[in-house]
């Protein structure tokens, strides 16, 4: 079949023609093809054909060594000799040489498979390499992700490490300056001192009191339990001729109870405390049972 125009098949094939990279089955196909009278696709060979042979001069000429023309023509003439009576012979026996009118096929080592097969490789190999990349990019995203998570959970731990170490760094400031201020109270000539006891409604209850006569102050220090809503506890001090309220105690969350309240002056001669379980506007008369008591020192 004559082709109309050049196509691609047409100029690839010719190409492939002109370099000898077809099988032998291909080129023969193809000088057939172009013996049944296909224009085109003899002058689309010439054209490759034309190309390869001028890429050929166009290289630099390099002068040979002067052995190596010696040497040539040595075995040039050497081996001319026995092989110009085969060629004169095997000529003579096959009605001389056949005129071809286009050169012989390539070897089949530079197949056109083997070319056409090269792309195919290359991008199976692009392929490997960018999914290569993609697992090196995944671990070092998943690594760099399970460092983040470490980091934060060793800030999270650091951080809950210091919130309890500043808890217990304020609560022994809060022991140390009350231990001050009970040493301050106790060292003083004029300071008395009660203990608090708790009584049979409240055997838990414990406490004691410090007493600054001089400054008409007193330091109640105690374990009491959380009050019911609308009671509070009240301190009181017990003379001889009366019963005078001191005031309110006011335990935090665990029921202990550190805090310091005036003393009137009427409970001058006070020899006990109490502490009583009152409505919360406080108490003119002591409720009982009492919750606990003791003897003032």
């Amino acid at each position: 079949m004559k082709h109309e125009r050049a196509t691609e098949e047409i100029r690839e094939l010719a190409a492939l023609y002109a370099l000898g990279s077809m099988t032998q089955h291909e080129a023969r196909s193809f000088e057939i093809h172009m013996q049944e009278g296909c224009a085109i696709c003899e002058a689309e060979y010439h054209r490759f054909a034309h190309t390869i042979a001028a890429m050929g001069f166009a290289a630099e000429e390099v002068a040979a060594p002067d052995y190596i023309r010696d040497l040539l023509l040595a075995r040039i003439e050497r081996e001319g000799q026995s092989a110009v009576p085969a060629t004169a012979s095997s000529s003579k026996a096959e009605g001389g040489p056949a005129q071809e009118k286009y050169p012989p096929a390539a070897s089949p080592l530079l197949s056109s498979q083997t070319k056409r097969g090269m792309p195919l490789i290359l991008g199976w190999i692009c392929v490997g390499a960018v999914l290569m990349m993609a697992f090196w990019a995944f671990m070092s995203w998943r690594s760099a992700q399970e460092t983040k998570s470490q980091l934060k959970a060793q800030q999270a731990a650091a951080k809950a490490d210091m919130e309890e170490l500043q808890k217990q760094i304020s609560s022994q400031t809060d022991k140390s300056s009350r231990l001050g201020e009970i040493l301050a109270i106790a060292h003083q000539p004029e300071a008395r001192i009660g203990r608090l006891i708790g009584q049979s409604a409240t055997p838990s209850y414990a406490g004691a009191i410090f007493w600054d006569t001089k400054m008409n102050q007193v330091l109640v220090m105690g374990s009491f339990h959380p009050t019911p809503q609308g009671k509070v506890h009240q301190l009181w001090f017990f003379s001889p001729t009366a019963k005078i309220p001191v005031g309110s105690l006011m335990p935090d969350e665990s029921g202990r109870v550190f805090m310091t309240l005036s003393v009137p002056k009427e409970a001058a001669g006070a020899t006990a405390v109490v502490v009583t379980l009152e409505p919360d506007n406080g108490a003119q008369i002591p409720t009982q049972p009492y919750c606990a008591a003791g003897r003032i020192d």
